[in-house]
This record gives structure tokens, sequence and C-alpha cells, in this order.
């Protein structure tokens, strides 16, 4: 019960306090019978969110590479039987990896791509999985909306599963930063590259509104610690 609360209590504060706009539209987002897929799920605010929205009609996968934080949502979940939860890291195959924590021994940003400004700590092999094995593993018929925390490997991840996202067609709502970006699909200017072409809009959120990409200045917009920080980016084909 404990766990239970702390994730509720976590749930609000991401609701109220830390991404008010970013779960508004998550809730406005679902339906019941819908299923989302929550990549990076750590402590479980967001998938607690997706299976909100999702009902008991619907479907929640949520991975996570954090073996401990996985076995702890997964425990803290039993109670929803919409709720999946699977220990690995979303990546461009399906595996094992090597996910690098931060020094300070923080459970937040870890990557499996590493970090480009070199500040590892401590590093585990943890397995792997692709979009399209995911999608196998869970027998997905449908992905409505994906929520997605990778911490730089999003791009990767993204072009990859390319077929994936043709096939079902999500609506994406993902963190992208500059200053993770690796590789030819880092970055929103490689999300752009990869998206635009296949119908998608992108979109950053700013002031709790949603704005286009057009307005989007790196150097304005992700000057860390320097005015409202922008990583927050919804993808989808306009109806």
């Amino acid at each position: 019960m404990n766990q239970q609360l702390r994730l509720l209590a976590r749930a609000m504060k991401y609701r109220y306090k830390l991404d008010p706009a970013e779960v508004g539209f998550v809730r406005a987002s679902l339906q019941p019978g819908m299923t989302a897929i929550d990549l990076g799920a750590h402590k479980g605010a967001y998938t607690y969110w997706l299976a909100r929205g999702v009902g008991p009609s619907g479907r929640v996968v949520a991975v996570e590479p954090q073996q401990s934080l996985a076995e702890r949502l997964k425990a803290v979940m039993g109670t929803k039987a919409q709720v999946d939860v699977r220990w690995a890291a979303i990546s461009t195959g399906t595996g094992t990896g090597t996910l690098s924590l931060r020094p300070d021994g923080s459970s937040h940003g870890a990557s499996i791509a590493g970090f480009p400004d070199g500040q590892v700590g401590r590093t585990v092999e943890v397995p792997t999985i692709s979009l399209d094995d995911l999608a196998e593993a869970y027998s997905l018929e449908r992905v409505d909306f994906i929520k997605c925390d990778i911490e730089g490997h999003e791009g990767a991840v993204f072009a990859a599963g390319m077929g994936f996202i043709r096939r079902f067609g999500p609506t994406i709502m993902t963190e992208c930063e500059e200053r993770h970006a690796q590789g030819e699909h880092g970055g929103v200017t490689g999300l752009a590259h990869l998206f635009e072409p296949e119908g998608y809009r992108i979109r950053f959120f700013k002031d709790g509104r949603l704005h286009p990409l057009s307005d989007f200045d790196a150097q304005v917009h992700q000057n860390y610690c320097v005015g409202e920080y922008c990583n927050n980016f919804v993808l989808d084909r306009p109806s």
C-alpha cells in the first residue's frame, strides 16, 4: 500500500506541478480501449495516467531498463490487469546493451545511448528490445499512443522502428534534447527529418501550450538553466 501511495503522489505531482500540460495532453488523447506504450517508464508517473486513460478495456506496456524500478512498478501495478511492465531498454534491436547511470547514483537520466558529456557513473548490462519485437512479444494489434523518455536514444529507436510507426500511426509524446543528441537521427532536427516525411507534425510544450516546431529555437528554448527549458514534444498526424 505504501508503494501505491507513493505512485499516486508522484502521478499527482506530475499532473499538477511538474508536467501539467503534458499530463493534460495524455488525458485528452486517450480513450477507453486504446493501447499505449511507456518507453522509459522510470517510477511510473506517466504509466499511471496512461492506465487511467485506456481504462480496464485498454492496454499499457511499460518498458523500463532499470531492473529495480521495473520490478517495483510491476508490483505496484499488479492490480491493473491492463498494464504489462517489462524490464528492458527499448533500442534498435533485441539482445543486450549497456545502461549508463550518472555518477551521483540517481535513477534519473539512465541511458542506453551513453552520455555525450562523458560523465558516466556505474554501467550495467540490460536486455534490449526493438519496437517491432515489443509489438510481437505482446501481440499488439493497435498502438494509439507512445510516451517516450529515453535520454537521447529516441531518434535511433524511431528510425529503426519506422515500420512500426507506419503500421500503427501512434501519437507520440517524447522528450528530446539537443544536449543529448547523438547520431544521424539525434535531436529535434533528427526527429523532424524522420517524421515530417511521414505526414507527422511536430509541436513542443511552452508556457503550458503546444507551439509549432517552426517556433522552436534550441539556443533559446533549450539553454539549460536559463529561462523555460522546453524538451517535451508531440508528434502526431493532424486529423
